[in-house]
């Protein structure tokens, strides 16, 4: 099969690869139907790589698929099945699973960064972290699931009540899922900061009430924000500062947006004096159901995030416009 895979110092090929097969009783083999690029896929590609992963690893972990053969032991998941993947597998047994953190799994091993992924025509993953999917949502929209699972753990833990006012730094894709999740919340105002035009726009489409510039935010933050924000997230991964500057009294701060070369100074008093709570989130927490269901239902309107559908020749392309900007989410059909 033909895979997309992450060479290493900022560099992605093409090539043939044997196609995955069965070797525990475990084993689950996906026939990919689309996976999305994440922004994480950015950053591994970036030099230096703002994410770690494993030279030689097929990337990709944004996915829907079909199955197409189950290990022995195997009993709830039939070739056939459509499915969709948790990305970061756990294994249950760590300090961390036995307390109900699985996102901060000892032993987890993503797919498409340390183990091969899903830009590709096919992908094993363990039977734990398959999940079954109706068969109405189109292919782009399914492979959304993951990155919205990932916000719904996020969302969980802001616990955004109706009528609380949000602030998101980023409109990328994941700041236009938090958007989507949290006008569906019944969070009002809901202001997004984005510099880019192109995606201002999505997040408009997405539900947003305003959405402004970093320098239109310093002119009109007392007219959007009124006493400021009760939830502000970060979905850029470098902006804690400000968040903690727009946060009202009291309010909750999410960091999502992860970017390991950044090293923002916090003025750690504001936290103390504001009564501030600040919550990192990683990944699922048992959140692939919800997603799944929302998915299914329809109840968020997803589509205009899904700004190019791209063969996996031209994985790199897409990878090249989301780094410029011009794109929100590129979904490859390998």
């Amino acid at each position: 099969m033909r895979a997309a895979i992450f060479q290493g110092n900022g560099r992605l090929t093409i090539e043939d690869r044997p196609l995955p097969m069965i070797t525990a009783a475990d084993d689950v083999i996906v026939a990919v139907e689309a996976c999305g690029i994440c922004g994480t896929d950015v950053h591994i590609l970036e030099v230096p790589p703002g994410h770690p992963a494993t030279p030689g690893t097929i990337m990709g972990h944004e996915f829907v698929g079909r199955v197409t053969a189950v290990g022995a032991g195997v009993s709830d998941i039939r070739p056939g099945q459509r499915v969709i993947v948790d990305p970061n597998p756990t294994c249950g047994a760590c300090t961390s699973c036995r307390a109900g953190r699985p996102a901060n799994c000892l032993a987890s091993s993503a797919l498409g960064i340390f183990r091969d992924g899903a830009l590709a025509s096919h992908v094993k993953a363990p039977a734990s972290a398959v999940h079954a999917l109706g068969e109405g949502p189109s292919r782009e929209i399914a492979a959304l699931a993951e990155p919205l699972a990932c916000v719904i753990n996020a969302t969980n833990r802001a616990a955004v009540r109706p009528g609380e006012s949000v602030l998101i730094f980023g409109a990328g894709p994941i700041g236009c899922l938090f958007t989507a999740v949290f006008k569906a919340a019944g969070a009002t105002p809901i202001v997004v900061v984005e510099p880019n035009a192109t995606r201002a726009a999505v997040a408009r489409a997405m539900g947003a009430d305003a959405v402004v510039t970093p320098h239109e935010l310093g002119a009109r933050r007392a007219e959007l924000l009124p006493g400021d924000a009760d939830v502000v997230v970060d979905a850029v991964g470098s902006l804690l500062p400000e968040a903690i500057d727009t946060a009202a009294m009291g309010g909750r701060i999410v960091l999502f947006g992860m970017n390991s070369n950044a090293r923002p100074a916090v003025h750690q008093v504001q936290i103390t004096e504001h009564g501030l709570t600040i919550h990192g989130t990683h990944i699922t927490n048992f959140t692939f159901p919800t997603a799944i269901r929302l998915i299914e239902s329809g109840a968020l309107d997803l589509a205009p995030m899904i700004s190019e559908v791209l063969p996996l020749e031209r994985t790199a392309e897409g990878i090249a416009h989301l780094r410029a900007g011009q794109a929100t989410k590129v979904v490859i059909i390998p």
